[in-house]
């Protein structure tokens, strides 16, 4: 995978539920998906996706409004933005606040982005 040109790119991964159309709307990050075949993630629990991802990635971009109460994400590096929905016409209308959003994260983050706009931080 390239890497974007710039100083603050992320390595992102995008869960099975979200559109892979999203990686084209983030194009100063690295971005792949679960549904990536070489990734070879697909079907995986959370908790193993969770655990595979450190080191590998800095974000799971979700629409799994339940993945906060089932896993723990104390002491976990990676970040968690949680999208309001995962139909594809939703998600890619709200691309520019997604990348906006993404430019806020810091390490171990957990951001639920609502279908207006709005950003919850969740604490860890």
């Amino acid at each position: 995978m390239d890497e974007p040109e710039g100083g603050d790119t992320l390595r992102i991964l995008l869960d099975e539920n979200i559109p892979v159309q999203l990686k084209t709307l983030l194009p100063d990050h690295i971005v792949a998906s679960v549904n990536d075949k070489d990734l070879g993630w697909k079907n995986i629990t959370n908790g193993r996706l969770l655990k595979e991802m450190e080191g590998r990635f800095d974000l799971l971009i979700t629409a799994d409004k339940n993945i906060y109460a089932q896993q723990n994400f104390s002491g976990r590096t990676v970040s968690v933005l949680v999208l309001p929905t995962n139909r594809r016409r939703d998600v890619l209308s709200l691309g520019a606040r997604i990348a906006e959003t993404i430019d806020l994260i810091r390490k171990g983050d957990y951001l639920v982005l609502g279908i207006n706009g709005s950003l919850e931080t969740k604490s860890r």
